[in-house]
Formats: structure tokens, sequence, C-alpha cells
């Protein structure tokens, strides 16, 4: 019962000990956000585009953030590498037989009440028998829970180790069919039947079985999608990822499907034969006194009107509801406030978003702009290699068209060369004067973060080059078109 594979990968992030000698193995999932600022999250998009199930599982933005952090620019949370096994199942039952095989293999069966129960029992022996092995925030004690939908999705698609080109997929891989990743209704694969845990190709996070064997249960009841945001009405239990009783077209990473928590005929707890769990850790938010002042005085920041601003409508709007005798009017001018606040909200995280998106378009630009000056170079060496060798007498129609070749070649590169020139001071004039410098400075190091754990080190470096260029060009906007280039190839 201790990690099932552990001679065939990588060690897992985090291994906390169970009751009778067993462990339990988790992988890190990191969050880049400002860890500084309690009330920064990160922005995603969830969900796929596919209208046939769209009322479940449509586009949507969605945030996270994780509870622990050990630098400043990333939170993290933890979630196990392993659906619950059989034997960690019977364990935390108090069952300390000698482990068999079938110890292995996942655990169905298990309803919603049932998870939530075995998450609260195992917090509990950890924090009686192993204080020290349960991660901390801000000295507080973590503990084991369901998984939300959004960390679930995210964690299934790769979260930051993959790129953004590669998280939208339905699924994280490519190569391979879904056999070679999930226990499922199919051909060479489940054929409806539970399996050993980790046998499969594990995801970019290292977590196994994400796909098929047991359909995860969610901490949260299910919601429809209504057209990008989360429907009114409350529904019933949700699972994801799909189970050995799924076809392999049923199993994506948006995939979600709700049950009926009480089972309609004996009116107990739905316990489904395919149900399973896959534990995270988690903290509280107000870990300490200090912590949610700190909380308090960063939401009071964010709310308080702008000084630089002559008028302020939310200010004014908290002044007339104050001062308003009449209960429905105050209750009204209230809520035109609270509107005005979500909107201002929604215009930050826009801000954010184009921010990011500038960054990353400046280092494209300063990358095409070194590529292109490379080539150009390049074909300039054979014009002189050409040219020398007329001169030397070798006169020739072919060297002729070819000189002539090269000669329209570098024209039109030094063409394409002013076109980024001029797209790459107008991302820089975005940056420098229509994002606030505080916005800046949250958005780029949180960029960088995200570019390391993805392993785009090329596009990292660009960035970097990038930033240094805005630095610059903050200081002097009227630099001329020959400086923005000789910075931008430095």
């Amino acid at each position: 019962m201790t990690d099932p594979a552990a001679k065939h990968h990588a060690p897992a992030d985090l291994v906390l000990p169970m009751p009778c000698g067993a462990s339990m193995a988790f992988q890190k999932v990191e969050v880049p956000v400002a860890a500084d600022d309690p009330l920064a999250d990160r922005r995603m998009r969830l969900g796929q585009s596919v209208n046939l199930t769209g009322y479940s599982d449509y586009l949507r933005s969605a945030f996270l953030r994780g509870p622990f952090s050990d630098r400043s620019n990333v939170t993290y949370f933890y979630i196990a590498r392993y659906e619950l096994t059989q034997g960690q199942f019977r364990v935390l039952q108090g069952d300390c037989t000698p482990p068999t095989r079938a110890d292995r293999i996942a655990r169905g069966g298990v309803s919603w009440h049932d998870a939530v129960t075995l998450a609260k029992n195992y917090t509990s022996w950890l924090y009686l028998n192993a204080t020290e092995a349960i991660p901390q925030s801000d000295g507080a004690r973590g503990f084991l829970r369901l998984p939300t939908e959004v960390e679930w999705e995210f964690a299934a698609r790769g979260g930051t180790v993959v790129d953004a080109n590669t998280f939208p997929k339905l699924t994280y891989f490519d190569v391979g069919e879904m056999r070679d990743h999930a226990l499922h209704q199919g051909v060479g694969s489940g054929r409806g039947r539970l399996g050993a845990v980790g046998v499969r190709a594990a995801n970019p996070l290292g977590l196994y079985d994400i796909y098929g064997n047991v359909e995860e249960l969610m901490l949260e009841p299910y919601r429809m999608n209504a057209r990008g945001r989360a429907h009114g009405q409350i529904g019933g239990v949700v699972t994801r990822g799909g189970s050995v009783l799924s076809e392999a077209d049923q199993i994506y990473s948006a995939q979600r499907t709700e049950y009926p928590p009480f089972d309609p005929e004996t009116g107990h707890p739905l316990r489904g034969e395919t149900f399973g769990v896959r534990f995270v850790i988690s903290a509280h938010v107000a870990t300490s006194e200090a912590k949610l002042a700190e909380i308090q005085k960063r939401w009071g920041e964010m709310a308080a009107p702008d000084p630089d601003a002559s008028a302020d409508p939310a200010a004014a709007l908290a002044d007339l509801a104050k001062a308003e005798p009449d209960l429905t009017r105050q209750k009204q001018l209230t809520d035109l406030l609270l509107g005005l606040r979500r909107n201002q909200d929604q215009t930050d995280i826009a801000i954010q978003q184009s921010a990011r998106a500038s960054y990353l378009a400046g280092s494209v630009f300063v990358q095409s702009l070194k590529t292109n000056a490379e080539a150009i170079d390049a074909k300039a060496v054979n014009i002189r290699m050409l040219a020398s060798l007329q001169r030397a007498g070798n006169q020739s129609d072919m060297f002729d068209r070819q000189l002539q070749g090269h000669v329209r070649k570098i024209a039109e590169m030094r063409a394409r060369q002013t076109g980024v020139l001029l797209s790459l001071r107008a991302v820089l004039d975005v940056l420098s004067e229509d994002v606030p410098p505080d916005i800046r400075a949250s958005v780029l190091p949180v960029l960088r973060e995200e570019l390391s754990l993805s392993g785009q080190t090329q596009r990292l470096r660009h960035l970097d080059d990038f930033a240094d260029d805005l630095n610059l060009y903050i200081q002097k906007p009227d630099l001329s078109t020959e400086e923005l280039m000789s910075e931008a190839l430095k």
C-alpha cells in the first residue's frame, strides 16, 4: 500500500503516512500568482466548446489560488497521485491485515458522504499521529478533502507544466490512444472492471488514472453551465474523469457527470460501483488574526476610492446609501454600489489579462526581430560572397539571378522588420501608458514563473529581453527607430 509504481516513476512530491504502515502519495500543483497579495488569484478558461454537452461543460472563466506558498510568485495545493485504493480504504477502517495484490485496485462503491467521512477520518488520524508531516499555511496545518472542480480540471489538464497551447485541448495527450492513459470501456482496456492504479501513463503533472478507472467525486454539487457562468440551480453529486464504463470519446478533461446523492430505491447515499476518490490537501483562508488583518487591509485598499480621481462614483454612491433614510432606496443604492464594484473588479481582471497578453506579444516581437536580423545577416554574407566571385571574373547569369534574389529577400525582410518594429512600439505604448505600474509589477513575475514551470526557457529569455526594453522605453518613450531596433537586438 505504499506507492505502487515507485520503481518506475519519479518520486512523489509528498508522501503522507496512513494507519497500519501504509501511505498516500501526492503531487504539488503550482498556481502562479502574486503570493504576497492575499486577494490575488489566477484566471483561466476551463470547459470545452462542443455545443452538444454545452449545458454542462461549456467554456467558462474560473479562478484558482493555492493555500500554500514557498516563494513570492507561486502558490500551490496538493492532489493525490493515485485514486484511493482498496488497501488504503481498508486501513482507514482500522483493518491492518496483511496486504494483497487486490489492495492496489482502485476503490469503487464510495458515496459522496463516505468520501467526506474518509477525508475527515484520515485528517484526524494525521493530526494525532503525524502532525509534522502535514503541509502548513502560515503556520496552520492543512487538511484533506475532496477536490473542487476547478482544482481537479486544472490538475487534469496539466496545470502550468503544459504550455498555453496544450492546456485548452480536450485531453492532455496528443500521442497514443485513450487506452494508453485510462482503463475504460474498450478493447485492450478495463472492459468494465476496476483495475490497479498507476498502470497506465501519467498526465504531465504525474497524476495516474486521472481519466478512467473510477470516476472521481467532487466537493461541490452540480450546477449547469449558463453560457459561461454557473447556473443558479443547485443539483446532485458530480464526478469527473470518466470510468471503466466510459467509452473513449466520453472521456476528456472538461467532462462532468451528475448523479442523485441518494439511492431512490433505498433512500441511502448513492454508492455507484465506479464512484471513487482522489483527495487534495488544502487549508483554511484566515489562518491567523494577522492573516485576516492582512486580507481586510488589502480588500480595503482595493475597494477604496481612487485618490487621483476628481470624483469617485463608488465613494459618492456609498455616501448616498449611508445618508438615505428610506430603506428601500438605501437597498437600491447599495445594490448599485455592489454592481459598480463588481464591474471594477472585472475591469481590473481585464487589464491584468491585457498586460499579460502584451508582455507575451512583446516577447514574440523581440524574438521575431532577432530571427529576422540573423536571416538578413545570412543573406548579406551570401551577397558579399557572390559579389566577390563576380569581381574575380566569375560572371554568370546564375550568379546574377542568385544575387538579385538575395537582394529582393533582404528588402522583404527589412519591410517585415519595419512592421514588427511598429507592433513592438505599439505594445510598449500600451504597457507604459495604459497599464498601471502596480499591475505591470504584479503580472511580469507571475508570467515568468508560468513560463519557467512549463519549460518555455526560450520564451522566458525573450520575455526578459522585452522587459528590459520596456523599462528603457518608460524612461525614454521617444526612442528613435534605430535606437529601438538596437535595444531589441541586444
